[in-house]
């Protein structure tokens, strides 16, 4: 069911114990009252975390494991905390939940189950892409239009990226791009899980199996069988 994204020599030589496993769904709308309501789950986030402070996020073992993992591919975790972290000392450590990380009803989803697992995880719109998905380096030079900008921009050598054969599609748990990025139109996509030394696998796959599961409140899911590379 599941399928492990390739790597290229270079990553998988570098990178040894990560693993990126991905789902691929056919979405279908539901008719109306098929609503993708999360506030329940929001609320029960913040009570885990409200009055907590971001040192005592930081060194939960699991948001631990993703730090050394960023330190791995050349990120600063203190300038730049790995995603599940970054959303919870955003926005549930505070008292009240003043806002919501809202983007789109398929984000949102995948974001609860990212929250509820403590688990990175990420999606995107898989008609826009074209052929096999692998994580590799970049040689630099190759073009990269980050998710809001406004113009491509040419990448250095030596960042982890997910492509597929013609481009890159994001810089590797970092910022995904404007390119195959979720929108209304949306109907197929890409759901992935990052698992890295010192977290299990059966925890990453649980993580994907519960976007699943918020996604299908407003979609009909197909899962389909790709097997990558």
């Amino acid at each position: 069911m599941y399928t492990q994204i390739k790597m290229s020599p270079e990553v998988a030589q570098n990178l040894d114990g990560v693993k990126v496993y991905g789902l691929q769904l056919q979405l279908t709308p539901k008719e109306a009252g098929g609503e993708a309501d999360y506030k329940a789950e929001w609320e029960q986030i913040h009570t885990a975390w409200r009055g907590k402070s971001k040192s005592e996020v930081a060194a939960v073992p699991t948001m631990a494991a993703y730090q050394s993992f960023y330190q791995q591919i050349g990120l600063n975790p203190k300038k730049y905390p790995p995603s599940v972290q970054n959303l919870i000392q955003r926005f549930f450590i505070k008292d009240e939940l003043e806002r919501l990380p809202l983007v789109h009803p398929i984000v949102d989803a995948v974001n609860v189950a990212a929250l509820q697992h403590l688990i990175p995880l990420g999606v995107f719109d898989a008609e826009c892409v074209n052929g096999d998905i692998h994580l590799t380096f970049t040689q630099g030079g190759e073009e990269f239009q980050g998710l809001g900008a406004s113009e491509p921009e040419a990448l250095p050598e030596g960042l982890l990226v997910l492509a597929d054969e013609e481009k890159t599609l994001s810089r590797f748990c970092y910022r995904d791009s404007e390119v195959q990025k979720v929108t209304d139109a949306t109907r197929q996509v890409w759901l992935l899980g990052c698992q890295v030394p010192g977290v299990d696998e059966e925890v990453v796959k649980a993580a994907l199996l519960a976007a699943v599961d918020f996604i299908s409140r407003a979609y009909l899911c197909e899962l389909r069988e790709i097997h990558a590379g």
